[in-house]
Formats: structure tokens, sequence, C-alpha cells
């Protein structure tokens, strides 16, 4: 096997031209089956910072207070969220049990007042989630949360609401006595804590946060590996990424210690050695991989 290292500019400038601008594969059959699954894979790893955000929405549920959670990374704070609702959630067959304790609805852009209602509706399978009046879309959310005996709502993408959203989660905190945790970016933060007599209510009923932080250096290997048993478990020749300390520590370096960008750059090296299976991996073949990838920005003083 050849030892030297692949230059990631010159391997996309050597590919030749689609024959047929149709078809988004050039791979030959045998590489595409085993691309399409890296493609697809989702996976979940949990970490010592989810145990603590769980540890700590226990906390919020059980003394029925409100609060909110920021991440630098919002795709992995989904999940961990996810996550959690799915530890105290049953379903029989397509109905939730009751009672549903733990509800996370994520909002959508906008963020408006009926965006909010409609997250929560959808996540209840409430069959009344057509756009209608305000006034209707409140109170069937209300009654719809009091039904399942839910005693703490998480909002996702709670960066995107909007003044009234936010002025919604406390009339339902206040209505309903459940606990309301909105969840979101860094922005969240600078929100919820803005010198502004408009937000003073709604900042007065969000005191309590939580930043979900990026996962431990030491914990890189076992992720890796995980991934790597997942994903690529039907490999006949692993990567083995693990076994080499410098491809360890340049990962958790470029992913920021964020478990969804950790997971982009593993998908990207496990496609890059099908597309070059006698080019070895070690350090200066990842960072020749890794060369036009920028880090992602930091986490920021709260």
């Amino acid at each position: 096997m050849s030892q030297s290292s692949p230059n990631y500019q010159e391997f996309i400038e050597e590919q030749e031209p689609q024959a047929d601008l149709g078809t988004l594969s050039k791979h030959p059959p045998e590489i595409e089956s085993l691309i399409e699954p890296i493609r697809k894979s989702d996976t979940y790893y949990l970490f010592i910072r989810d145990r603590q955000l769980f540890k700590w929405l226990d906390f919020q549920r059980d003394s029925r207070a409100n609060g909110y959670v920021v991440a630098v990374s919002c795709a992995d704070l989904r999940k961990a969220c996810q996550f959690y609702r799915l530890r105290y959630v049953r379903k029989r067959g397509s109905l939730h049990s009751i009672p549903m304790p733990v509800v996370y609805a994520q909002v959508q852009q906008p963020g408006s007042p009926t965006d909010l209602f409609l997250a929560i509706l959808s996540e209840l399978s409430n069959p009344f989630t057509g756009v209608c009046q305000l006034k209707l879309l409140r109170n069937r959310t209300w009654m719809t949360l009091s039904y399942y005996n839910v005693s703490v709502l998480i909002i996702g993408n709670a960066h995107y609401l909007s003044y009234q959203s936010f002025n919604e989660l406390v009339e339902i905190t206040r209505h309903l006595k459940i606990s309301v945790i909105p969840v979101g970016s860094l922005y969240l933060h600078e929100i919820l804590t803005r010198q502004s007599k408009k937000y003073t209510d709604v900042a007065n009923t969000f005191l309590d946060w939580h930043e979900f932080s990026s996962f431990q250096k030491q914990e890189t290997v076992e992720v890796i590996s995980s991934w790597e048993s997942q994903v690529l478990g039907g490999w006949k020749q692993p990567l083995n990424l693990t076994s080499d300390s410098g491809i360890v520590n340049i990962l958790y370096e470029r992913s920021g210690g964020q478990a969804e960008t950790l997971y982009e750059m593993l998908r990207k090296i496990a496609i890059f050695s099908l597309e070059k299976p006698d080019l070895a991996l070690d350090v200066s073949s990842l960072k020749s991989i890794l060369l036009t990838r920028s880090k992602p920005s930091s986490r920021v003083s709260l």
C-alpha cells in the first residue's frame, strides 16, 4: 500500500466529468452500495454533557421550574432533547400513552404563535393541526397539553420565537402550571437577558439556564469507535481511526467538540477511503482531506 498522502484538491480535479448528467453517482454499484449507508447514517452517542442536561431537565421538571438551554450546535442539542423525550414517552400503536410527561416540539421559522402552537399539536399527534384562528389554536394547545398530563414542555429552535410567542410560553406555564424550557442557539441567551422593558416579564419567567457544552476530549475515542461500529460494521477492512492518537486529536480539534460536526467529517473520511483504497489514512492524509474545511465557531462567554 502506498504511503503517499492524497491531495484532496488534486483528487477533486482529476475526477472525470459525468457521462450522464442525469445520474448523480459516478461510482460502480459495489462502491455505491457502501457509500449509501454512510450517507444516510444518523447516530447518537450518550456523552457526559447529555447526562448533565438530563439531570438538569429532571430537576426543572420535578420542581416545576422554567428555564432555557443554549448550545453552540443546535443539531447536537436537538438529538439530546429527542433522546430525553424518548426516555419518558410511550406509544400504543400510533397514539401516545397517557401520561405523556415530556414533550419536545421544534419550532420552524418565522416562529410566530401559530408556528409554536402547530408544532406542539403536531408533536402530540393532535389532528387539529390545520391553520385556523389563533384563539382556537391556543385553546386546543392548552387542552391537549392538559389532557396528556404534560409536566415539561421543551421548545426547540427557540431562538426563532417572536416576542408574541415568548409571551404565549409565559401564559402556558402560568395557566397549566407546567415547566416550560425553550432551547436553542447562543442567541437565545442574548434574547432572554437583554435589558429591555418589553422583555422584562419574559426574562423574569425564564431565569434558570443551562449551557449544553462541547463533549469532552477523552470521549473522542469512544464516539469514533461507536460510529465505526454502527456505520462501518460490515466492512472487511475497518478504518481503525482510533489506533492513531494524532488522528483522534485532529478530529476532536476540527469538530470543536460537536458530535454532528465530527460525524460529518467521519462520513467524508470513510467515503474518501473508498475512493482511494490504496492510500493510507494517517495524520498527513487526514489534514489533506480536511484541507478545505473550516473549524466550527467556538463557545463564547455567556
